[in-house]
């Protein structure tokens, strides 16, 4: 439990304040997670605008243009619901890099390094170990143009 909940950054917006506080309020926050959560509050500010602009504020999100050479009109619609779904996504990846604890105090897994492809092997870091018996097509290659 947070002793004192640092404040909510003064530019926040009613929703963002409100996540800002759920989240201090409950734990205690290093530098990093509070970057985090800054950014997680100002993605839910920009949620809240654009839900207002697909619920209906056509004057956010459609212009009516007088082209003036030919007297036509043009009606430009913005990308609202594209730019919601990202920022969704934003705000769900931030929320869960914070790795908070749930109610009983138990943390998200965290992951452990590289895996997979990625995970360094013996051949490929220089060092010889005891060979599990398996052979990447790498090392099948490597073999394979040297002659062996």
């Amino acid at each position: 439990m947070a002793a004192t909940s640092p404040r909510a950054p003064q530019e926040l917006g009613p929703g963002g304040k409100a996540l800002w506080r759920a989240i201090t309020k409950d734990h205690d926050l290093d530098a990093v997670q509070q970057v985090q959560v800054v950014e997680a509050c100002r993605a839910k500010d920009r949620l809240d605008k654009l839900d207002l602009i697909l619920r209906g504020d056509a004057d956010t999100w459609v212009d009516l243009v007088h082209r003036t050479q030919t007297e036509d009109y043009e009606i430009r619609i913005d990308d609202a619901l594209a730019k919601a779904n990202a920022t969704g996504n934003l705000l769900k990846q931030l929320l869960a890099a914070l790795r908070l604890p749930d109610e009983s105090g138990t943390k998200p897994q965290q992951r452990g390094g590289a895996r997979g492809s990625y995970k360094p092997t013996a051949a490929s870091s220089g060092t010889t170990a005891v060979s599990s018996g398996k052979v990447s097509s790498l090392d099948r290659a490597r073999a394979a143009k040297s002659g062996a």
